[in-house]
């Protein structure tokens, strides 16, 4: 299948079905001096169920791991992300905190390979840009995007990942769209059932996965534990997301 049509029926697909992210509510979250906390809570604004309509979403609910309260995601064979808008006061943020503490690694996924594209734990950001500078068959999916399902795909996205064995900081392109890079932030088995914790140049990161470019707002921030494309089952609970 050409890159074209790939870019398409992503757009065709994948967004036609899913919630929007709307202008977030006048208080999201919870914003203490010059911090925005997402809630370990996912259904308390402002986390917002992203889903597409021909799969089987991932299950996101409220738990609590060794005394942690974080947000539960279940995924049996399962596709959906939770995401949340990033106030305006945010957007030119640099430094993004998170935990996690995942259960299993997808067996077979390999996020550099198509239909295995499978993880246990991914945390997400959407940045704004100028859409005029992308190639024509990038601007023809947005464009499609935004005619059936009413919502953009986002400029850019960083995935911060958990990998079975790829090189830790390694970046992977998407296999159909490029304005996505995946970063991984953690590879093999060690560390599992453990709370893990992270903190990231958002802005760093984008300047190495999109070499010449500088990075824009941020529009928005996301979790999403996904086993659809192999049919498995994994478990993560997510924790503390803070943008700064």
């Amino acid at each position: 299948m050409t890159r074209t049509v790939w870019l398409l029926v992503l757009a065709a697909l994948a967004l036609s079905g899913c919630s929007t992210l709307s202008t977030p509510p006048a208080s999201p979250g919870t914003v203490a001096g010059n911090r925005f906390i997402l809630p370990n809570d996912p259904a308390q604004p402002p986390w917002q169920s992203v889903a597409i309509r021909f799969k089987t979403p991932t299950d996101y609910s409220r738990a609590e791991i060794d005394g942690v309260p974080c947000v539960l995601a279940q995924s049996s064979a399962t596709w959906s992300l939770h995401a949340a808008a990033v106030p305006s006061v945010f957007a030119s943020a640099s430094t993004l905190s998170w935990r996690w503490n995942a259960n299993n690694l997808p067996a077979g996924a390999d996020s550099e390979i198509a239909g295995k594209d499978d993880a246990a734990a991914r945390v997400l950001v959407a940045f704004r840009g100028d859409r005029s500078k992308l190639d024509a068959l990038d601007r023809s999916a947005m464009n499609m995007a935004k005619l059936i399902g009413g919502w953009e795909i986002p400029f850019a996205s960083l995935q911060y990942i958990w990998e079975a064995d790829a090189k830790p900081e390694a970046v992977i392109p998407h296999h159909t769209v490029s304005r996505i890079k995946k970063i991984v932030v953690r590879s093999g088995e060690p560390g599992l059932r453990q709370w893990l914790s992270f903190e990231r140049n958002v802005r760093e990161d984008f300047r190495r996965a999109f070499a010449g470019e500088e990075p824009g707002e941020i529009e928005s921030i996301g979790i999403m534990t996904d086993t659809d494309s192999l049919g498995g089952t994994a478990r993560t609970c997510y924790a503390d997301l803070v943008l700064r």
